[in-house]
């Protein structure tokens, strides 16, 4: 199995990193400021099968520069380990950082990611009509891309998978009042879904309270089969061949060989 979306240099406990990359077959682990890039690159460098986003978040990018869009480049260029760019995007859930700031950066990195032919990471919180206009403007995308912790509605789901976009569940699907939630991931096309823990954030509801890690990506799966009536070894599949297309695991791993 694999998780599509975890921030592991967060994990506060050693047992839970080792456990995770012992039971799971990929690690996508995010670095989405300054001082998270470094640590995820230096995991992946550490564990064999875990591979690196790297973007900066929508919260983060109050003191980003140009100098640092073109650090991202060099990462990228440089770290083979790097599969996407991101996570990065919108978030007007809380005022931290200006409307006009995060469409600029969210922009200069969805630039960066088509000049790199590598796919994009998508944030999006109490921004979907915003985050649909910026993606349409840049559209197509040849190496497509994630919505992560899909939390958006029909209307979007439809637009994002239009422009080529993989949609991605995490543990807050399985709450009780994401009804909502679950209906979109209903419509959503087996050959897009994604899941995630998002950890060490949104807990599936069995382990609700408990600090997430990336192998309760299992009870997200479990879940979700049951949800879609579908066995959950065949689900699996499903994810697994959906993720290893949009990242390149394979090819990735054969040039680490």
């Amino acid at each position: 199995m694999i998780d599509t979306h975890c921030h592991l240099d967060m994990l506060k406990k050693e047992e839970d990193l080792k456990e995770s990359v012992e039971k799971l077959d990929y690690i996508i682990t995010i670095g989405c400021d300054k001082e998270e890039i470094p640590k995820a690159l230096k995991l992946a460098d550490t564990y064999k099968n875990v591979y690196v986003s790297i973007g900066f978040h929508p919260y983060d990018v109050n003191d980003v520069t140009e100098t640092d869009i073109n650090w991202l480049k060099n990462l990228a260029l440089t770290h083979k380990k790097v599969v996407a760019i991101g996570e990065t995007g919108l978030d007007y859930y809380r005022d931290i950082t200006p409307k006009d700031r995060q469409i600029d950066f969210f922009e200069k990195q969805i630039q960066l990611a088509k000049e790199l032919d590598l796919p994009l990471v998508v944030h999006s919180r109490d921004a979907n009509r915003d985050t649909e206009m910026i993606l349409k403007k840049f559209a197509p995308y040849s190496s497509r891309g994630i919505i992560h912790c899909f939390g958006g509605d029909m209307e979007m789901m439809e637009n994002c998978v239009d422009m080529g976009f993989y949609i991605s569940f995490a543990g807050n699907v399985t709450y009780p009042k994401a009804e909502n939630l679950r209906n979109v991931l209903k419509r959503v096309p087996l050959d897009r879904l994604l899941l995630e823990t998002d950890s060490p954030f949104l807990s599936p509801q069995v382990v609700r309270g408990r600090p997430n890690k990336p192998s309760n990506i299992f009870y997200i799966l479990e879940y979700v089969a049951n949800l879609l009536n579908i066995d959950k070894e065949t689900l699996e599949k499903v994810i697994q061949s959906n993720a290893k297309k949009v990242f390149k695991l394979e090819e990735k791993a054969l040039s680490l060989a």
